[in-house]
């Protein structure tokens, strides 16, 4: 905690090297997080472009009440969610024109991961974005909370709704969409 309040007032000062290390230190998670919620490398590379961009110009506002990963981390969960939008709203537009962790042990014991990518690809964003928080950044329910600003009861709900739906589908070999 003392490294990011320094690494803060650093960013706050315009010191390059600051901009370096945040970038350094949260590029390569973010780019994850993002691929995982976008399905889209590129996609996923703008978002993290455009978050480290909100918060260097935004770095005064930031108010310290959570950790600066958090704070980061909200903005690119932001802008995922705004690119999932526009993308559904385009394709309305062209379909117009024309709790269990019998998962995490089907995982374990070595299923395709390409298949897991695409299960987890074809489920619906509301929770994919859950199962990522929690199982590729390793986040606890209470932060999953306090970062989508939603009880924890919620999410459990979508954690264990999430596992049944990837469960199902990785058990039928992929394609089923939730």
């Amino acid at each position: 905690m003392v490294a990011d309040k320094l690494l803060i007032v650093n960013l706050k000062k315009g010191r390059e090297d600051a901009y370096r290390q945040i970038v350094e230190e949260y590029g390569n998670r973010l780019l994850r997080t993002c691929y995982l919620i976008l399905k889209d490398r590129e996609e996923a590379e703008d978002v993290v472009q455009e978050t480290f961009i909100k918060v260097f110009r935004n770095i005064d506002s930031f108010r310290e009440n959570s950790g600066l990963y958090t704070w980061i981390y909200t903005i690119a969960l932001n802008l995922s969610r705004d690119r999932l939008r526009k993308k559904q709203d385009m394709l309305s537009l062209e379909d117009e024109q024309v709790g269990n962790s019998d998962v995490d042990y089907e995982v374990e014991k070595g299923i395709d991961r390409e298949l897991l990518r695409k299960e987890l690809f074809s489920i619906n964003p509301l929770y994919r974005e859950v199962l990522v928080l929690f199982y590729f950044e390793e986040l606890s329910i209470k932060h999953i909370s306090n970062l989508l600003n939603e009880k924890e009861g919620t999410i459990k709900s979508k954690l264990s709704r999430g596992r049944s739906i990837l469960k199902k589908g990785l058990l039928n070999g992929g394609s089923l969409n939730g």
